[in-house]
């Protein structure tokens, strides 16, 4: 356990009430020297009023210490705190100053400043959380949408972490039957055993493949978004559909082509997940300088986009720019073909495949976003499944479902059952990389290194 006692501001600063945390085993010996009146028989998780003071009392007149604020103060004592360890909660004004001035004063008294996320990474230490709960800590900090913060809260609760913890327990129990055969072989009773154990090898790697699906099909687009990258060539209405698809006048519309020169971003929420929605420049043969320098600028901006919406202008139809331009879409960013102008008597039949919309008077843009979703995010619609919201979680459960395939195979093909325990340990290995249980000091750095102080 750390040995230190650490201090941060852990709220947000320029409110009513600000808050400093204080945890480690001298927290109750450092807010003594700042707290006043301090009680004389305190109890722990209770709140008290007093002030805090400059502890260098030394330079100050008998009597006469400097009074930094009027506060509300707790004592929680551990293993029955946040962190496990004593734990100093201090309720100020939230003032900048105020607050930086408290910080200083724990300082001096002998406290350290908080890495980021120190203060969680020391819950997850102490058998507090595990680390999916550690993880969905900072989710629900950084939640763009209800979505987000709902499934947040069910991670937090702890319901990722005992489905991973309860599979991982069922690979132990099939592990310890493939080495029963090795330590006490017996012909007739082993290819029983190893029936029983292919079948629910397939059945757990069914589970953990199903999980890991929920984060492509909606987890990332919680977590982190999507965004959208509007292409086309000029006046087939690009930025009347961003303007109509975010529901307010967010980009310059005009007749005359060459209105955006290089790219706009508007963020808008659909269904509970954020969408960042893409403007580029348009696509046409007699391009200005300015307007190829805008073009460069969109292409490296949405290369990494979630899907390409290719407008076309329903009254001229798809055309050699449009085939150009997807044909030089990057190989990894799929493509959706939006016909736009269906509200004009001249538009052509919408092709299969495509979404009919009219930027102008919002038909087809509920359809449109219903394919963009369906597509990208469809597990977000079930509001009863619970998705793997971090790269390093799916990863985790993708490599631990691949390790119970080879085994299930290993059996099937007649192979040793050392071949089949050797894979079964490193399904258990990483299903406990996303637990915590099996974790290196790295992999915590990078996880934690990713918090605001003070959480």
């Amino acid at each position: 356990m750390p040995t230190t006692t650490i201090c941060a501001i852990a709220s947000g600063i320029g409110g009513g009430i600000g808050i400093i945390r204080i945890s480690g085993p001298d927290a109750e010996s450092i807010a003594q020297r700042l707290l006043v009146p301090w009680p004389s028989a305190v109890e722990s998780h209770r709140l008290y009023y007093g002030q805090v003071v400059s502890p260098s009392h030394a330079q100050d007149p008998p009597g006469l210490p400097e009074v930094i604020d009027q506060v509300l103060f707790c004592l929680m004592r551990g293993p029955r705190s946040y962190t496990g360890e004593d734990v100093v909660e201090i309720h100020g004004h939230g003032g900048a100053v105020t607050l930086r001035r408290i910080i200083e004063a724990c300082l001096h008294a002998g406290a350290h400043s908080a890495e980021p996320g120190e203060f969680t990474r020391r819950a997850f230490l102490a058998g507090k959380l595990d680390l999916t709960r550690a993880e969905a800590v900072a989710s629900l900090l950084s939640a763009q949408s209800v979505q987000a913060a709902r499934q947040a809260q069910r991670q937090l609760a702890g319901e990722l972490g005992s489905r991973i913890a309860e599979r991982r327990r069922q690979v132990t129990s099939l592990l310890a039957d493939m080495e029963g055969l090795l330590d006490f072989p017996d012909l007739d009773e082993d290819a029983a055993i190893l029936n029983r154990g292919r079948e629910k090898l397939a059945e757990l790697a069914t589970q953990l493949e199903s999980l890991g699906r929920t984060f492509r099909d909606g987890g990332k687009a919680l977590s982190s978004g999507l965004e959208l990258a509007l292409l086309g060539r000029t006046n087939a209405g690009k930025s009347s559909l961003v303007n109509a698809l975010s529901g307010c006048e967010r980009v310059l519309v005009d007749a005359r082509p060459g209105t955006t020169r290089d790219f706009v971003e508007v963020r808008a929420e659909w269904d509970g997940v954020p969408v960042t929605l893409i403007d580029t420049a348009g696509e046409r043969a007699d391009k200005s300088e300015l307007e190829q320098q805008g073009l460069r600028l969109g292409q490296r901006r949405y290369s990494g986009a979630d899907l390409a919406l290719v407008i076309v202008d329903g009254k001229l139809g798809l055309g050699e720019e449009e085939r150009q331009l997807i044909v030089g879409l990057p190989e990894a960013l799929p493509s959706l073909i939006i016909w736009n102008k269906i509200d004009q008597v001249d538009c052509l039949p919408v092709p299969e495949g495509a979404v009919g919309v009219s930027a102008l008077n919002g038909w087809g843009l509920s359809d449109l976003r219903r394919a963009v979703m369906t597509r990208l995010a469809g597990s977000v619609a079930a509001q009863d499944e619970l998705l793997v919201t971090s790269a390093r979680q799916a990863e985790g459960v993708r490599l631990a479902a691949d390790a119970l395939r080879r085994a299930e195979q290993v059996i099937a093909h007649g192979g040793a059952a050392e071949m089949a325990a050797a894979e079964l340990r490193i399904a258990s290995v990483r299903l406990g990389e996303i637990t915590g249980e099996e974790v290196s000091e790295a992999v915590l750095d990078g996880i934690f290194s990713r918090f605001c102080v003070g959480k």
